[in-house]
């Protein structure tokens, strides 16, 4: 592969939809590879179907390449040059995409032929690595755009990584043991993915590595000491899907109501859920306690977390089997000093700890919830002494800087098996 004279590490760096809102973790790992010397192109599977955006969207939609902009036939056309230049690499390739489809696990049988598919998306990306002059591919989530990136490694003779998170490998992962096995290294964002791919998937364990979600903590400073609100005001975000709790939560608020106290939920973000979610609101008669604001840009969203007094995520598996891993919005929250509550599923006791930190209650138990809030709110001094501690454990554990010059080393290292 044709290598450009200077010396800087080129990382190119896929995602699935770069510009989505929820996607800010995404942007930090991008500026943080650029502030320690790597220079980085950004490619993505497709563009964000949504219609808010934000400044710093805005910027990474405008340099992003986007695969699927092309269409297929540009697809195709792809994979004939790379057939025509490279043929022996190509049919090797291919025949791995060929046996992947036919054995690899999968969720599902429709997701088999999405293998071979991807292939030939990979056939696109390899064009844009080698232009590019990449030496390392790395890959944010670990469904289809770490299939796509695994084949386009392969063609392009590059090495590649991936990090997980929780739908990625839940509920969407296909073909996980084959892409751990493939890649230089994969990154999980807890200690329970990790556990996860070795036991459910048959991942090889010394290829995975524990990469916290890390937070920008000069951008995320700890808020000044405020004193409750009348009435007092809790923050819930993220996606309105099954797997976040939003239900769980507006039982209770509506328990913690019962009881006399005089509490206030905002729910930021829009999802599948809203409209059962404003009918479940009127039923238990919150209306006037419970605002749905739909998605909001993240300038916004951090007035949020100044006026509130506890973030609560009731998160919880999902029927379809899907959960969080590690919120980036509890470790946001954290890092702000924002009291927490949310509950034991996956990631999330190595996150908080249960008394220290914030509360753990176990999920899918609005009473427990409801509980946890209260003992927020009848211990100010307590809660202060929580919020300061989950600061000192972000500081400790999911500092963004530190986070990506361990990426980095891996990415070095890679490099240095690999002859580069």
């Amino acid at each position: 592969m044709k290598q450009r004279r200077d010396s800087a590490l080129r990382v190119a760096y896929m995602a699935p939809q770069i510009g989505v809102l929820s996607g800010t973790f995404v942007y930090r790992d991008i500026e943080g590879l650029r502030a320690l010397g790597a220079e980085v192109r950004v490619f993505s599977m497709r563009r964000p179907a949504q219609e808010v955006t934000s400044p710093e969207a805005e910027g990474f939609i405008r340099e992003t390449d986007y695969l699927y902009d092309r269409g297929p036939l540009a697809t195709l056309a792809a994979a004939a040059r790379r057939c025509a230049r490279h043929p022996g690499r190509f049919f090797r390739v291919f025949g791995l995409a060929l046996r992947d489809a036919a054995r690899a696990k999968a969720p599902s049988p429709a997701e088999r032929p999405k293998l071979v598919w991807h292939f030939f998306a990979g056939c696109l990306l390899a064009e844009g690595l080698e232009a590019f002059g990449a030496h390392h591919v790395h890959c944010n989530f670990a469904h289809a755009p770490t299939t796509i990136t695994m084949y386009a490694a392969l063609l392009a003779g590059v090495p590649y990584s991936f990090l997980c998170h929780a739908h990625d490998i839940f509920v969407n992962g296909a073909a996980l043991r084959e892409k751990t096995a493939r890649a230089a290294f994969g990154m999980c964002s807890s200690g329970y993915n990790v556990r996860f791919l070795v036991e459910h998937q048959g991942c090889d364990p010394g290829k995975l590595h524990v990469m916290r979600t890390g937070v920008d903590l000069k951008r995320f400073t700890m808020r000044p000491d405020k004193p409750f609100s009348e009435p007092f005001r809790l923050l819930s975000i993220g996606r309105l899907v099954d797997k976040k709790g939003f239900d769980t939560l507006l039982e209770a608020v509506a328990l913690l109501a019962r009881e006399g106290r005089n509490v206030r939920a905002t729910l930021i973000g829009g999802g599948p859920l809203e409209e059962a979610l404003r009918g479940r609101v009127r039923n238990l008669g919150l209306g006037d306690k419970v605002e749905l604001t739909g998605p909001l840009p993240q300038e916004t969203v951090r007035e949020h977390f100044a006026g509130a007094d506890a973030f609560v995520l009731a998160c919880k598996e999902a029927k379809n089997r899907d959960m969080d891993g590690t919120p980036i919005v509890l470790i946001e929250a954290m890092s702000l000093g924002v009291p927490v509550v949310s509950t034991t599923v996956s990631g999330n006791p190595e996150l908080i700890e249960n008394g220290v930190s914030g509360f753990l209650v176990a999920p899918e138990d609005p009473a427990a919830l409801a509980r946890a809030v209260g003992r927020l709110m009848d211990d100010p001094a307590s809660t202060a002494a929580q919020a300061r501690a989950a600061r000192a454990k972000i500081e400790h554990d999911f500092d963004l800087e530190g986070n990506i010059a361990r990426l980095l080393e891996h990415i070095r290292a890679a490099q240095a098996v690999a002859g580069h």
